[in-house]
């Protein structure tokens, strides 16, 4: 032992003889109870010792748990992440590459669906079973609306507000998924439904040169059936389809002159005049005849006061075209009211315009006809 460690022994030593001393001497302890405190103070110097040890041990564990779940953590975002980025890379080549093997195979080759595979497969690594079947079974969908897209061929314009919403939803679900796994927050996704109705107010749809005619001219009669009625006129709801189907059947003879017809005015001699919306190219409207060439020059002096674009031919007392909204459903010239049509986000409010055009004409007819004591 070296002289420098004495010394310090010593120094322990002669602290610990003063302590006791002065103690006795000054009375802080008597002498006969100091063996019993003495001791009262290691048991309570012990007592403190294994607090404190089981103390920092539990802070040990604690910033250990701590650390490694920061690390999980941000493992889990990584993946999660990495997952994400390449199924977008999928999604946007709008199919799964799956490389020849073989002969066939080439450095060139790249292989989406082993790709996919690895990443699910740390997605299982890294969640619970039931998150992960649920991520493979939206994974599963999204990839079998793919198929479905491709598959369409000349359709696939009309399909792509479907096709977009379905991809949403099943996206938006996997990442709820994921939300839910790293920040405990609830699972919810947006419906299909609300995808595409916001889309569509977006006016985020593909407008395609390839329409269905058929389908665009049922929706005019069967929404301005629907507009009329809501305006309060009476008459007995008409199904256009066979009608709209013979229109197109043949371009010579074909079928035409066909409509909705309903009264809006009783005269004082009890003669019911009717109003009448009917289809040749275009649409028009007005005021039919009840027979060939009935005469009532008094009637048509009225019509024409509420309009002199209204002109009498021999099967009505007047009709006129549309001041705004021109529909040839033949000839289907790019016109704004067409255009409106064709956009399923703008074609009810096209509609709602003809009705109403067309209500302002009736409601001045009968503001004269009443003056005039038709």
């Amino acid at each position: 032992m070296k002289k420098r460690d004495y010394i310090f022994y010593g120094v322990i030593v002669a602290f610990v003889v003063l302590f006791l001393t002065s103690a006795i001497i000054f009375k802080v302890f008597q002498i006969e109870v100091l063996p019993s405190q003495f001791y009262g103070a290691l048991i309570g110097v012990f007592i403190t010792a294994i607090v404190t040890a089981f103390l920092l041990r539990g802070q040990t564990e604690g910033d250990e748990k701590r650390e490694r779940n920061i690390k999980v953590f941000e493992k889990k975002q990584e993946i999660y992440h990495a997952f994400l980025d390449k199924f977008q890379k999928i999604i946007q080549n709008g199919e799964i590459t799956i490389s020849a093997q073989g002969k066939n195979a080439n450095d060139n080759n790249v292989d989406d669906l082993k790709d996919l595979l690895f990443q699910l497969g740390y997605i299982q690594m890294h969640t619970s079973e039931n998150n992960t079947n649920e991520v493979f079974e939206k994974v599963s969908k999204i990839i079998q609306h793919m198929n479905d897209f491709n598959s369409d061929g000349a359709d696939k314009q009309k399909s792509l507000p479907q096709f977009y919403a379905s991809l949403s939803e099943e996206l938006f679900g996997i990442v709820s998924i994921f939300k839910n796994d790293l920040y405990g927050t609830e699972k919810n996704t947006i419906p299909k439904n609300k995808i595409e109705h916001l889309l569509r107010e977006c006016d985020l749809f593909i407008d395609n040169e390839e329409f269905d005619k058929y389908e665009l001219q049922e929706y005019f009669w069967n929404e301005l059936q629907k507009q009329l009625k809501i305006k309060g006129y009476e008459f007995k709801l008409i199904d256009f389809k066979q009608d709209v189907s013979k229109f197109y059947a043949k371009a010579r003879g074909r079928h035409r002159w066909y409509g909705i017809n309903f009264p809006v005015y009783t005269t004082q001699s009890n003669e019911i005049i009717h109003f009448k919306i009917e289809i040749g190219n275009d649409y028009y409207y007005g005021f039919p005849r009840p027979k060939f060439k009935n005469e009532n020059s008094e009637l048509v002096q009225i019509i024409q006061q509420s309009s002199n674009n209204f002109r009498p031919t021999d099967w009505w007392y007047a009709h006129k075209y549309s001041d705004r909204y021109r529909l040839d459903f033949w000839n289907f010239p790019k016109t704004e009211a067409f255009e409106r049509l064709k956009n399923p986000r703008k074609r009810e409010q096209l509609i709602i315009e003809v009705a109403k055009e067309i209500d302002e004409y009736i409601k001045k007819f009968i503001e004269v006809a009443k003056q005039k004591n038709l």
